[in-house]
C-alpha cells in the first residue's frame, strides 16, 4: 500500500472507537466533516442519537445504497450514536432537515481540493479537462415545482421538477473537480460561471458555451488556461492570419447585448480556427491555444474527442451509481440539493478509490470498471462494520490487490456512434374515451 494511501486509511483509525463510524473514518478524514459543518454552522451542539456528523454520512449513503429505504441505510451504516435504535424513521428526515446542502456543497469542494484538483501532472503537459450540464428530475411535490421549476414542451409542462447542475470533470480520471448547483430556470452558462478552473490545462465545451465573456473570463483567471470548442455554423468572423493548412487566427465582434452588460468588454477579441474533414464534411473547432508551433492543429482536432469523458461520468453517476432510478428521492428543495450534493460526494469517493486501484494495477483509472468496482467498495463498507473497525485498511487493501480483476480491455479506436433522435412514443393526439353507460 502506498504512504499516500496508507494515511488516508489509517489517519483516524487509532483515536476512534468502533462502529459504522470508524469505518467511514477511513475514507474521508473526519476533520474536514467537522470544518464544513463549522464553516456553514450545522455543527451540533446537543447530543442527539443522529448528529450532524452523522447526518453527513446519511446522504452520502443515500447515493451508495440507492436501493435502501432512508432508515435501512441508518442500519447499514451503523451511524447512530452507539449503536442506539431511531426513536423513529421520522429522526432521519429531521436530522438530515437540520444539516441542509450547504455542508455538503462545502464538504464537496474540501475532497475535490484535496484530492482530485491537486492531483499531479507532467510538467509539461497540460491537464485536459470537461465541463458540460446535466439534470436530475425530483419528485413531483408542489414545493418542488414552485422552487425548483420545471420545462415546458408543446405538450405541456414536463411531469417532474428539475434540478440542474454544471460540472467541471477530469477526462483522464473522471474525477470530478467543481460543480454548480441551480434550479432548471438557471442556464448552464450562469451556472458554469462560478466553476473554478485549474491552471496548466485545457477545458473543453460545447457549442452551447460560446460566450466573448464567459470564455474570455475563464482564461483570463489563472495562468495557462486554455479553451477548446466546436465553432458555431453561422460564427461571424474575419481572418487576420494564415497559421497553416486549415489554420487561422481570426477576429471576431463581441455583441452588443454584452458590452452593455459588461462595458469593460472590447469591441472584438482573438481565438484560433482550426479546420478538418470529417466524414467529407468541414468540422471546425476554435480555441485559446494561438501558438501554432506549440499547439498542433490536428491535435488540437483530436484532443476534442476527450469532450464525450464527461458523457461517460454523467452515465456512471446517473445509471451505475443511482442505479438508473429516473427520480430522486426527496420532496422538499432543499433536501433535492442536499441529496444531489451527496451523490456527487459519493461518485468523488469512489473515483477517488479507483484512482488508487488503477495506479496498483499500473493502468489508467478510465480503464477500472466503475460499475464492478462501485459494487466492491460498497459491499466492503457494508460488510466490515460487524468485525472490528482496524481491519478496514486491510478489507481496502485487498480491493487493491485484487484490482486487476477490475481493470477493462483497452477501447477500441476509431469509434463512432453518431447521435441518434429517439421516437416519442407519446401521440400529440389525445386518447379517445369511450362515452359513459346509461
Amino acid at each position: 500500500m502506498s504512504a499516500r494511501l496508507q494515511t488516508i486509511f489509517n489517519e483516524t483509525l487509532a483515536e476512534l472507537p468502533a462502529g459504522g463510524m470508524a469505518e467511514l473514518s477511513a475514507l474521508i478524514d473526519p476533520s474536514w466533516i467537522a470544518q464544513a459543518l463549522q464553516a456553514t454552522g450545522k455543527a451540533s451542539i446537543r447530543r442527539r442519537k443522529l448528529p450532524a456528523e452523522h447526518a453527513v454520512w446519511l446522504v452520502i449513503g443515500l447515493a451508495l445504497l440507492r436501493q435502501m429505504p432512508l432508515w435501512q441505510v441508518v442500519q447499514e451504516m451503523a451511524l447512530t450514536v452507539d449503536g442506539q435504535d431511531l426513536p423513529a424513521p421520522s429522526a432521519s428526515v429531521q436530522a438530515r432537515q437540520r444539516l441542509g446542502a450547504e455542508p455538503l456543497a462545502h464538504l464537496f469542494g474540501l475532497l475535490t481540493q484535496a484530492w482530485g484538483r491537486a492531483h499531479p501532472v507532467h510538467p509539461d503537459s497540460l491537464r485536459v479537462l470537461a465541463v458540460d450540464g446535466v439534470v436530475w428530475s425530483a419528485p413531483d411535490s408542489a414545493d418542488n415545482r414552485q422552487v425548483l421549476g420545471s420545462g415546458h414542451t408543446q405538450y405541456g409542462p414536463q411531469p417532474w421538477p428539475m434540478v440542474r447542475a454544471v460540472c467541471l470533470l477530469d477526462t483522464d480520471s473522471h474525477e470530478l473537480l467543481d460543480a454548480q448547483l441551480g434550479d432548471y430556470h438557471q442556464g448552464e452558462l450562469t451556472l458554469a460561471a462560478g466553476l473554478c478552473g485549474l491552471d496548466d490545462s485545457i477545458t473543453l465545451f460545447d457549442r452551447a458555451y460560446f460566450s466573448a465573456a464567459f470564455l474570455l473570463d475563464w482564461q483570463s483567471a489563472g495562468s495557462e488556461r486554455h479553451w477548446l470548442m466546436r465553432a458555431r455554423d453561422n460564427l461571424r468572423h474575419e481572418v487576420e492570419q494564415t497559421l497553416g493548412e486549415s489554420d487561422w487566427l481570426i477576429r471576431m465582434p463581441v455583441s452588443q447585448r454584452a458590452r452593455q452588460l459588461r462595458p469593460e468588454l472590447p469591441s472584438h477579441w482573438q481565438a484560433r480556427m482550426v479546420q478538418t474533414l470529417v466524414d467529407g464534411k468541414p468540422r471546425r473547432f476554435i480555441t485559446s491555444m494561438l501558438d501554432a508551433q506549440r499547439f498542433d492543429a490536428q491535435q488540437l482536432v483530436q484532443l476534442y474527442r476527450q469532450r464525450w469523458e464527461i458523457e461517460l461520468g454523467f452515465r456512471e453517476i446517473k445509471q451505475s451509481l443511482q442505479q438508473s432510478h429516473s427520480v430522486l428521492r426527496s420532496r422538499q428543495p432543499e433536501l433535492v440539493m442536499q441529496e444531489v450534493w451527496g451523490v456527487l460526494i459519493a461518485h468523488t469517493l469512489l473515483r477517488r478509490c479507483m484512482r488508487l486501484m488503477a495506479q496498483h494495477a499500473k493502468v489508467e483509472p478510465v480503464r477500472i470498471s466503475f460499475h464492478t468496482a462501485r459494487h466492491a467498495i460498497v459491499g466492503v463498507l457494508r460488510s466490515v462494520h460487524l468485525a472490528r473497525a482496524g481491519v478496514v485498511p486491510q478489507h481496502l487493501q485487498w480491493l487493491m490487490d485484487e484490482a486487476r480483476h477490475f481493470v477493462l480491455p483497452p477501447r477500441r479506436q476509431g469509434r463512432s456512434f453518431p447521435r441518434e433522435v429517439k421516437r416519442s412514443t407519446r401521440s400529440k393526439y389525445p386518447p379517445k374515451k369511450m362515452p359513459a353507460r346509461a
